[in-house]
């Protein structure tokens, strides 16, 4: 099967950004930032509990970290904003969770 990617960047612009656009866009309908955010976290989460070896603040510092990720791919248009929400709920859960009882 032959497949036609010229059509992925539409105009004259072939920019990485504007690549990364069109596959998300047109080739994985919307999916390619979504699993890349789920992506980066796991490795982010894997790797600060392999450091730390507290769970707890690798879920902490995981959360902020793909929060702030969000927030640069919705400003790319990579991410739809109902995943930044859900970025910033599960953030403000985590520190929520996290907080020291007095």
């Amino acid at each position: 099967m032959v497949y036609n990617i010229t059509g992925i960047v539409s105009g004259n612009e072939t920019t990485l950004l504007t690549l990364i656009q069109g596959v998300n866009t047109n080739l994985m309908d919307g999916w390619l930032g979504i699993l890349f955010l789920i992506g980066i976290s796991i490795v982010f989460f894997i790797s600060i509990v392999f450091t730390t070896n507290d769970p707890g603040k690798a879920a902490i510092a995981t959360s902020f970290i793909s929060f702030s990720l969000a927030l640069s791919m919705l400003a790319f248009e990579l991410i739809p904003p109902l995943a930044l929400f859900i970025t910033l709920i599960l953030t403000a859960t985590m520190v929520a969770i996290s907080w020291p009882k007095s």
